[in-house]
């Protein structure tokens, strides 16, 4: 079985609690069972993740219909199967569902959350909790305005059950002009 990557959000949760063991859900399953937790790894004394990992012998991976090529690619990289470099590519192929602005025009503007661009894979991926306006972005759209914008942002891509990874928008933008100067 392959050791689950470890995420940002993973070290900060070790570094508040050094001398224990960090375990690792899957974010395909809701709510917490002894099923959902993949394994856990062995936190030092300066809350720091070592290399040691023992893996869940009840952990039962959930079937889960992706809705896209980004989800499936999200959940192979978050599983270590495929290499995050790929998701630049795959963002840039999809539909993506994004927060709207009632007041805004559709699809010329984003809402940011501070440097934060929120994007979902998927219809499915998004929160029922957020406000009910939304609007799609092809990803190259999505580079595009974040290409005008004045201030450097990082993309929140979300897939379902929870994966999430950051993309740096001026990464997107170069992927893009990468794609657009190959041919």
């Amino acid at each position: 079985m392959v050791k689950p990557l470890i995420t940002r959000e993973m070290r900060e949760r070790a570094r508040r609690a050094p001398n224990s063991w960090l375990h690792v859900t899957d974010p395909g399953h809701e709510g917490a069972s002894t099923e959902a937790v993949i394994g856990r790894y062995l936190v030092d004394a300066r809350g720091e993740i070592t290399d040691q990992y023992v893996p869940n012998p009840r952990y039962q991976a959930r079937e889960i219909t992706f809705e896209n090529d980004l989800e499936s690619l999200m959940y192979l990289v978050h599983r270590g199967y495929a290499d995050k470099a790929e998701l630049v590519d795959a963002v840039l192929a999809a539909e993506l569902v994004l927060p709207a602005d009632p007041a805004r025009e559709p699809r010329k503007h984003l809402v940011l959350r501070k440097d934060v661009v929120d994007v979902f894979a998927s219809e499915r991926a998004r929160p029922r909790d957020w406000p009910p306006h939304w609007h799609r972005f092809s990803g190259v759209e999505l580079a595009v305005v974040v290409d005008a914008l004045e201030s450097p942002v990082t993309v929140l891509v979300t897939a379902q059950g929870g994966v999430q990874f950051e993309i740096p928008g001026d990464l997107l933008v170069d992927g893009l002009r990468a794609a657009i100067t190959m041919g």
